[in-house]
């Protein structure tokens, strides 16, 4: 089997995205940082304000509270946005081509060719340690956090099944 693919800018960030979700050391920062910074940001917020100000602490319990809710509220859509931003700036950095351009992924019987101008991969099917199914990319990961990424805007149904049916473990 033999797919032509291209892999964009975008596809990369939302692959950042995407493994940012299903990891577990970042499900761990993302509470971290929702949650805990919220709550000591806010406890701050409580015990300095009426010292500092010489005001009633129901006020500043009030404010603490609506900062933390609002922290809570909007920190997904915040830690998107760095996530993005650093995804950019990864791709800024250096030489980025072999990893932004087309692709040839062939499919024979124990093995995946990942062919581009510049470069040829070879992974052995055993090798694979996950596939992770989304609307717009297929991941097959060959660690932690090293992925093929396959756009399925390139895909037609039958195409999709069969390179899964060809990747089942």
């Amino acid at each position: 089997m033999e797919i032509n693919y291209e892999v964009t800018e975008e596809d990369y960030i939302k692959f950042n995205i995407y493994h940012a979700k299903d990891s577990g050391s970042h499900k761990r920062a993302y509470n971290i940082m929702k949650y805990w910074i919220s709550i000591l940001c806010g406890a701050v917020i409580f015990f300095v304000g009426p010292s500092l100000y010489k005001q009633p602490k129901i006020y500043w319990g009030i404010i603490a509270i609506i900062f933390i809710l609002i922290w809570i509220i909007r920190f997904p859509k915040t830690y998107k946005k760095l996530i993005k931003k650093s995804a950019k700036d990864m791709l800024k950095d250096g030489d980025n081509s072999s990893m932004i351009c087309k692709n040839t992924m062939i499919i024979e019987e124990n093995d995946i060719k990942v062919i581009n101008e510049h470069s040829t991969e070879i992974t052995s099917k055993e090798g694979i340690k996950d596939i992770k199914i989304y609307d717009d990319m297929i991941l097959i990961y060959l660690s932690g956090f090293t992925a093929h990424i396959v756009p399925t805007r390139y895909l037609t149904e039958e195409t999709r099944e069969e390179l899964l049916g060809k990747l089942e473990l």
